[in-house]
């Protein structure tokens, strides 16, 4: 991966974690695969501070499951995290925005 490529998945991975998360609840192994499945290499040590940093803010909320005998923690977006990916969507500005999906728009086309 070069360095342009790390500046913009740094930089678009809180929202990106707060959308996920908007989804459905979702594990950080859950996290992981997903990651994996588009080749992507997710440590433990990217996500859990950024998961840690998003409850701590308010932005995500957890939930403790026992599955198998194993302690699973879930995460899902709040009400104030939702606000705070609308507000993203919103306020984000307009050369922006058309510069991403200008951009992103003839990959979706596949």
């Amino acid at each position: 991966m070069d360095e342009m490529t790390r500046h913009l998945e740094r930089g678009l991975f809180r929202p990106y974690v707060l959308w996920l998360c908007s989804k459905a609840p979702v594990s950080g192994m859950d996290f992981m695969e997903v990651e994996r499945s588009h080749h992507h290499d997710l440590s433990p040590g990217k996500l859990y501070p950024v998961l840690h940093e998003l409850l701590k803010e308010g932005f995500l909320e957890e939930e403790i499951r026992i599955e198998h005998g194993k302690v699973h923690k879930y995460y899902t977006t709040t009400k104030q995290g939702r606000e705070a990916l609308e507000r993203l969507r919103r306020e984000l500005g307009p050369p922006m925005k058309d510069f991403l999906f200008e951009w992103l728009i003839p990959e979706l086309r596949g």
